[in-house]
């Protein structure tokens, strides 16, 4: 892109190292950020994930990942009545569930209060237990509290991005294939549904836990871990988290009824780094269960698909990384900036800035929309001659 500090004369460049710095760093900001804005759109559906009510097995304490499950207790039935208060009345377009008998029967009141299908989708299963299955007892809570963290081991890992950590009790079961199940239902999901509306899924706390923590743009660890840490649980009985926004986008609203604020930078550049280093380890899991079916095709595309999601990780890292700090520098930075400014002179220092930015904005508006193909020169031309 051409540069018009770089093509003046080579005395004020020297003389105004600053000034010129200044522009450099805030019209790349503005281009980050226009582009940012030009690849949003409105597709984004509201998600209710809901536990269970309670089921048979949940009485002695035992750890039951293995469908179908356990039908629900007599005060299960009455906590799945309950939902249609609380849920009858919000505009839901589909109700899913696992193929445990507790999530489709927790379901089921709801369901027929709206007259809905109840939905089976298998990628909303628990996440398999495997040598655990069937572990665990209230009367000996140090034995069950052991299994329960064994068990949590792995899956705690995949929060923090590290997929290929495989689940203790199941081995052969990773985050990559958590992944690609769990989240390949909720794509399922929003395909079925308008944008604006709102779902209801079903299925075990620490699935939903896990995958939200995974996903959304604002996981607070704090609030999901510690109440699993004071109650034994991620959420109670017909607890829901609530999610909004699109594949790739999720934005995590509420969880148990408590809001759940924005993300702050440490949380957004900790989000950054988590999409950085997934990106690759789902190329190769998808590569590799496309070598399983040893068919050509597939396998090519599987490659193809891969390389091209890696490449637009690590080109969309940078620009994910700028845009939140020059987001968190809109917020109490800049006031102080500005009184530590007034006691410099600043605007004495920095001389004529603000000419210079009216002037190179629109340079850089030409230049990029002659540098880029077609549209997109055109999209990002009028996102920073906008500014």
């Amino acid at each position: 892109m051409s540069n018009p500090c770089r093509h003046g004369s080579p005395r004020p460049l020297r003389g105004k190292p600053l000034r010129y710095g200044a522009v450099a760093l805030l019209s790349t900001g503005l281009l980050f950020i226009g582009i940012a804005t030009a690849w949003a759109d409105d597709g984004s559906i509201t998600l209710d994930f809901v536990r269970h009510a309670q089921a048979e097995n949940n009485v002695p304490g035992l750890l039951d990942t293995q469908p179908p499950g356990q039908p629900l207790t007599d005060l299960g039935q009455s906590q799945a009545q309950a939902l249609v208060n609380q849920l009858g009345s919000e505009n839901v377009q589909g109700i899913y569930a696992s193929q445990f008998t507790e999530d489709s029967q927790t379901a089921t009141p709801l369901a027929d209060h709206l007259d809905l299908p109840v939905q089976i989708l298998p990628g909303l299963n628990d996440i398999p237990a495997g040598i655990f299955n069937g572990l665990g007892a209230n009367d000996y809570t140090a034995f069950n509290d052991l299994v329960g963290a064994l068990y949590l081991l792995g899956p705690l890992a995949w929060t923090f991005g590290l997929y290929f950590v495989p689940e203790l009790g199941d081995p052969s079961f990773n985050g990559a294939e958590f992944e690609d199940l769990f989240g390949g239902s909720v794509q399922t999901i929003y395909d079925s549904t308008t944008g604006g509306n709102t779902d209801a899924a079903f299925a075990a706390e620490a699935s939903v836990a896990i995958w939200t923590l995974m996903n959304v743009n604002n996981p607070d660890f704090s609030l999901i871990f510690g109440d699993a840490l004071k109650t034994g649980d991620f959420l109670p009985y017909t607890g829901i988290a609530v999610v909004q926004g699109e594949p790739g986008d999720w934005t995590l609203v509420s969880w148990d009824g408590q809001p759940v604020p924005p993300a702050s930078l440490p949380t957004e550049l900790f989000v950054d780094v988590r999409d950085l280093i997934t990106a690759p380890q789902m190329a190769a899991y998808n590569i590799w269960e496309a070598i399983l079916t040893g068919d050509p095709t597939t396998i090519e595309n599987a490659i193809g698909t891969g390389i091209g999601e890696v490449g637009k990780a690590i080109v969309n890292f940078p620009i994910v990384v700028i845009t939140d700090i020059l987001n968190a520098l809109q917020g109490d930075i800049p006031n102080s900036l500005a009184n530590l400014g007034a006691g410099l002179n600043l605007d004495t220092l920095l001389g004529d800035l603000s000419t210079d930015l009216t002037n190179l904005v629109p340079t850089m508006a030409n230049d990029l929309a002659g540098l880029l193909p077609g549209e997109l020169g055109t999209m990002v031309g009028a996102a920073l001659a906008a500014f």
